[in-house]
């Protein structure tokens, strides 16, 4: 059994971020180890939250797995509380990229052309610090233009691909435009550039981007390239909203 260490935000309400993940991984059969990197009430769209910083109780949690010889096959982090915090995950991102364990960076900050709410510049320059110690990442179109600190353009996801990748970082951003105008999952990695297409289901599902990247560990773990990893994904999240397998995704 492949082990996954997942560090980002424990929400209290509503199945996103680290509860999406455990969800999805350990249906697929894989031991998750999960900490949290803040404790949040509840998703950051809603314009109030209560969160509580974990730095410290990671970082121990980290140390008594090590001793205990617990190690991990891959590695994600999600959201960060600041720079403070990144500077820290970057030392644990470059001990496990040392040991052979590849770390996956999703930079949750913002989508639909800004910032969350509450999202803090801090937040923002720690994941341009983190890119450049992560292996791949997985940010949205408006979080891949924070990160080059480009203005946002619906246009711009294969520009924006090749810039990112300038970090030495594999890159998917994940809600892109292809030429032709269509959504599409655009990639920077091993394989080249690449214009993954989707087709839009109508409606909006909370956790759609964390059920992804779920799918996309799974496939990275079962030996896929990042595009191959990357359209698995992508057509597990459609059949997920079409209803045509159990979903894990919360009811609109």
């Amino acid at each position: 059994m492949k082990t996954v260490l997942l560090l980002g935000d424990l929400t209290g309400r509503s199945r996103v971020a680290l509860r999406m993940l455990c969800a999805v991984l350990e249906a697929r059969g894989y031991e998750v180890l999960m900490l949290p990197t803040a404790l949040i009430s509840n998703t950051l769209n809603l314009g109030r939250h209560a969160a509580l910083d974990t730095t410290d109780y990671l970082l121990d949690s980290l140390a008594a797995w090590e001793a205990l010889g617990i190690t991990a096959d891959l590695a994600y982090i999600g959201y960060i509380t600041g720079m403070e915090q990144a500077q820290k995950l970057a030392d644990v991102a470059d001990g496990l990229r040392e040991r052979g364990v590849p770390v996956v960076l999703d930079p949750i900050l913002g989508d639909g052309g800004r910032k969350y709410n509450s999202v803090k510049e801090g937040q923002v320059q720690g994941m341009r610090l983190l890119m450049r110690h992560a292996d791949l990442i997985t940010p949205n179109l408006t979080e891949a233009c924070l990160l080059a600190e480009e203005a946002y353009r619906e246009d711009g996801g294969e520009v924006m691909a090749e810039t990112l990748a300038q970090n030495g970082c594999g890159v998917l951003i994940t809600s892109a435009r292809a030429a032709d105008g269509g959504d599409a999952v655009i990639g920077r990695t091993e394989d080249g550039t690449f214009v993954l297409p989707f087709e839009r289901v109508p409606g909006h599902r909370w956790g759609t981007g964390d059920l992804f990247t779920g799918l996309l560990i799974d496939g990275l773990l079962l030996g896929r390239t990042a595009r191959e990893a990357a359209r698995m994904a992508g057509a597990g999240v459609e059949r997920q909203l079409r209803g045509e397998e159990e979903s894990l995704l919360p009811r609109p």
